[in-house]
């Protein structure tokens, strides 16, 4: 006979830490929550499966009351809330109990409260989580840094919480927000991208009045590699230290692309992050022109 799903508490219950909680209610798992914001705890109010935490004092006391260890999931902002957070979780906890911080917080935090929870004999685990709270209930990508031995103790917690996504185990402590910084700094700059060419497609549309921009989002949504394609052609091409030897190769801007530019300026629009971006093609460091032409070849054949 199966055993029955350990206990898990969870701190902060916005979008993303209410819908942890719903994934997580949905395997019959146990929970203790704490809000600071009490209107949050509204969804939770009549299941029976949900203890609604007066304080964090009353949250701990709660969790001591099972015989096996805390596993507490933090979702609260990064930074100073989730650092003083962990601060008092450090003298309400017990040694052996595991905090999972889900924060976006940088990974010298992390590596700071590992340190002050370990001092307690309290485990430490750093996620970045990439997707929203939407893709919460879909599939997200969950990166974990910190001892491995605290997360084999909380992998079935992290296999609910992925989804159809997926997750996996980095390294020490701070791996996990490592990768998650270089997701967000990879979102932040093409996100801008994507509008921009979504607004030279809107402009056009004024020419061609018949163009059905709505099944062209459609499309586009769906086109490798523009969603998951790139990722997917440089992970295959740095894996195992694979870069090509030798000099990197020039990297240029197709004819295409250089007549939708101008094209862009035509009808008004600015493209002035696109431009800036392809402007900095030949400031591109030798390791870059690698990955990029490298991947750009299995994407392409050329």
């Amino acid at each position: 006979m199966a055993a029955s799903p350990k206990q898990v508490g969870i701190i902060g219950l916005g979008s993303m830490g209410s819908n942890v909680a719903r994934l997580l209610l949905a395997k019959n798992y146990p929970l203790v929550v704490y809000n600071k914001a009490s209107d949050k705890y509204s969804p939770f109010q009549e299941l029976d499966n949900v203890y609604l935490s007066k304080d964090l004092k009353d949250f701990a006391r709660k969790l001591d009351e099972s015989e096996s260890p805390a596993r507490v999931w933090i979702m609260v902002p990064g930074g100073t809330v989730t650092n003083g957070l962990v601060k008092e979780l450090s003298a309400l906890l017990k040694k052996g109990d595991i905090v999972i911080d889900a924060s976006n917080s940088m990974y010298g935090d992390s590596i700071a409260n590992y340190n002050l929870l370990k001092k307690k004999g309290i485990s430490y685990l750093d996620v970045g989580c990439a997707g929203g709270p939407d893709d919460l209930l879909k599939g997200v990508s969950l990166m974990v840094g910190g001892d491995r031995a605290a997360f084999d103790e909380t992998n079935d917690i992290f296999t609910i919480v992925c989804g159809s996504g997926t997750y996996g185990y980095l390294g020490p402590t701070g791996s996990g927000q490592m990768a998650k910084l270089v997701h967000n700094t990879i979102f932040y700059g093409i996100f801008p991208v994507y509008s921009e060419g979504i607004e030279l497609l809107l402009r056009m549309k004024k020419e061609n009045p018949g163009l059905d921009t709505d099944e062209a989002l459609r499309l586009l949504s769906k086109s490798p590699p523009i969603t998951t394609g790139i990722m997917e052609a440089i992970a295959a091409t740095v894996k195992a230290g694979s870069l090509p030897d030798g000099p990197a190769p020039t990297i240029g801007v197709s004819t295409m692309v250089e007549s939708g530019t101008a094209k862009a300026q035509e009808l008004g629009v600015t493209l002035n992050i696109t431009r800036n971006i392809l402007a900095g093609y030949s400031a591109m460091s030798e390791t870059t022109r690698k990955i990029y032409g490298a991947a750009k070849k299995k994407l392409t054949g050329h």
